[in-house]
């Protein structure tokens, strides 16, 4: 149900834990005694709407002007859900109070910004990333997308890589040269998937180094390099290896001159990145466009994507004994005796039926909670090698991959299937059309204990 975060709000909610702001990231300032109109209006909603989708696990919350309000969606586990509006003027403050607070400039509307704020509650420390997006003049969106630093997804067991996909990457870095690159979907967590490949090497035989901006990410065993001013990408990276750097991880590759120059010293060291493709096919495409065939075909090691499925309660989801048909059509293992789905809604007529809110209070109607990974790998095999220089396209490089049968991204889900992981019924969800199928509308998720 819509809410608005107004500081008008009942006092029944003053029993309810509140945010706790502990100052701007990036190593910005802020100061709010010089906002005092904009803290007094603005400061305590900001506060409630921020716990509201703390409480709510909220993984991303949007603040966007529409149609003289601005209204506030929560994302968990993926999926949009409507959290409340406000009147313009009062959504308007609230955006440029958590500008305030992440230390941005409030006055600026025109051009993109990004920081973060350091938060706690329940105990927990978060950190708030935040970015405005500008849509027209004076108009703005705010995303805050929420980490929990505790929680690593940029290695490969806390992230939920399978042991045998993390071996894989380790055999693709074992000759010190080669290119290594992670894809994906907005949202899809395609830098913490590049760091689980840098994660994936063995740092007691292999000398690595950060070419690139740290960030807010942890690289364990990893060596920053400094740049030298007047120093161009050809020189850096000729200076590091003379240090006999073996793998080198570089920014997220946008760059066709950036993309050339690494290339060219792919004989000599092995690069891990990110490249802005929807899938490894496509990025194998962008890659032939940017440096041409023969070195895509040379240097390309693998490249891995990734989509994360929502997981299935634990507290409530169904066991269900499946048909041998079943198993057979979706290529799972005969020997499987049992599958699980979400809680069937009760019988509209049976009023004695227990409603799903019922059978899990934890869910509140939503029978998952968090959610896996599910991965793809495109390797250069031989196969793979004259795709590229004969028949490019996406449909031969994905005709390839299940030909070489490499690991796909739905084949990759019935992992999770057969593992009680998640239901038959998300699968087809995440892999449905845009315009296909939508989860059914069910209330937010509250807190879990």
């Amino acid at each position: 149900m819509a809410r608005d975060f107004d500081d008008d709000d009942d006092d029944d909610e003053e029993d309810v834990e509140q945010v706790l702001f502990q100052g701007p990231m990036m190593g910005l300032e802020t100061n709010l005694k010089q906002n005092p109109r904009l803290v007094k209006a603005a400061l305590v909603p900001a506060k409630k709407m921020i716990s509201d989708a703390l409480s709510r696990r909220a993984g991303t919350i949007i603040l966007e002007p529409v149609q003289g309000r601005v209204a506030i969606r929560f994302v968990v586990d993926g999926i949009p859900y409507p959290a409340g509006a406000l009147p313009g003027q009062r959504g308007m403050a609230m955006i440029q109070m958590i500008k305030v607070l992440a230390g941005l400039n409030p006055q600026e509307r025109n051009e993109g910004q990004s920081g973060g704020i350091y938060a706690e509650f329940a105990e927990t420390k978060y950190n708030l990333l935040t970015q405005t997006i500008p849509l027209q003049p004076g108009v703005e969106r705010l995303r805050i997308r929420v980490v929990n630093p505790r929680i690593s997804f940029v290695s490969p067991k806390p992230a939920g890589m399978p042991d045998d996909l993390s071996e894989q990457l380790r055999s693709f870095t074992q000759e010190s040269k080669g290119i290594v690159l992670a894809c994906g979907a907005p949202e899809s967590g395609v830098t913490s998937l590049s760091l689980c490949a840098l994660h994936s090497v063995d740092p007691y035989l292999y000398s690595v180094y950060n070419m690139g901006a740290r960030g807010v990410h942890t690289m364990m065993n990893v060596t920053d390099y400094e740049y030298e001013e007047g120093h161009d990408l050809e020189m850096s990276f000729d200076r590091v290896l003379r240090r006999e750097a073996d793998i080198l991880f570089m920014d997220p590759l946008r760059d066709p001159a950036v993309a050339q120059t690494m290339f060219e010293f792919a004989d000599r060291a092995c690069f891990i990145g990110e490249i802005d493709a929807p899938t490894p096919a496509d990025a194998i495409i962008k890659l032939v466009e940017w440096v041409g065939m023969d070195l895509v075909a040379n240097h390309v090691r693998a490249i891995i994507s990734q989509k994360l499925i929502r997981k299935l309660c634990d507290d409530c989801k169904q066991a269900f004994r499946p048909n041998p048909d079943l198993l057979k059509r979706l290529g799972l293992p005969p020997g499987t005796t049992v599958l699980y789905r979400a809680p069937s809604p009760p019988d509209e007529d049976d009023e004695d039926a227990p409603t799903i809110e019922e059978l899990c209070e934890d869910c509140d109607g939503v029978p998952f909670h968090g959610r896996a990974p599910v991965y793809e790998l495109l390797e250069m095999t031989d196969g793979m090698r004259e795709v590229v220089a004969a028949n490019l396209s996406l449909e031969t490089i994905r005709q390839q991959m299940v030909t070489d049968n490499m690991r796909t991204m739905q084949k990759d889900a019935l992992r999770l299937v057969a593992g009680g992981t998640t239901a038959l019924e998300e699968v087809q969800r995440s892999f449905a059309p845009p315009g296909g199928r939508k989860p059914k509308d069910r209330p937010r998720p509250r807190p879990r204990d």
